[in-house]
């Protein structure tokens, strides 16, 4: 099933965002959680994702419960916590079976974006596993030289200061380096790129593409 290309999985991860956007149905909502769960579990990358999906719905919960206290009606609070919850859901699938050149090639060859652009995009999504590591490693060190982050809720949320700051530090260090060394590389001068990713279309993508944006349609027309 994933041996789509990285236009169609671009296209999905759009299509599903513009619903959840649009759609104030809730039952169109739980059906495309339940169909980017499914397509995790069939690609076989349920394992790699299933933490980062719990955090998520964990978060969706926390939303949720945040504006029934503000005042929001039922509705409105579930529809927002499973907008956020599609929306980052097919992103995450998009990432973990993608690869970031081939989201980049495809970006650039299918999308017509400008090159500057689509590795502006895409850097950030290669940046996120490295920030999450490197958080941990902070962790970790920190640990060792005994400090506990514990207590109260709002001493623990004061408490992850100590995590930030040398992440921030880290970040700044990291994207001051990538940018002498695209500039060493030339990367805004060259007009023309070629890429090794392959991106070009087969049969299969054009059905599943068709597929799917009649069922956003169909969504959308009768939801």
């Amino acid at each position: 099933m994933f041996s789509f290309a990285a236009f169609t999985k671009i296209v999905f991860a759009v299509c599903i965002s513009l619903v959840a956007l649009i759609t104030n149905n809730i039952h169109a909502l739980l059906l495309f959680f339940g169909l980017e769960l499914l397509a995790a579990v069939v690609s076989g990358k349920f394992n790699q994702i299933g933490k980062a999906v719990l955090l998520l719905v964990l978060f969706a919960v926390f939303l949720f419960a945040v504006q029934m206290i503000a005042g929001s009606s039922y509705t409105v609070a579930l529809v927002s916590a499973l907008r956020m919850l599609n929306m980052a859901v097919s992103i995450l699938l998009m990432l973990i079976t993608t690869k970031t050149q081939q989201i980049t090639a495809a970006l650039v060859k299918q999308c017509c974006l400008p090159y500057q652009y689509a590795f502006m995009v895409t850097a950030v999504f290669r940046f996120v596993p490295d920030l999450l590591e490197e958080s941990k490693a902070v962790r970790e060190a920190q640990a060792c030289r005994g400090y506990k982050n514990t207590g109260s809720p709002l001493k623990r949320i004061i408490g992850y200061m100590a995590i930030i700051k040398p992440m921030v530090f880290r970040a700044i260090m990291r994207s001051e380096n990538m940018a002498v060394s695209l500039e060493m590389r030339g990367f805004s001068e060259s007009k023309q790129r070629t890429f090794m990713a392959e991106t070009k279309l087969q049969l299969i993508d054009y059905i599943a593409i068709l597929v799917f944006i009649g069922l956003c349609s169909s969504i959308l027309r009768f939801a």
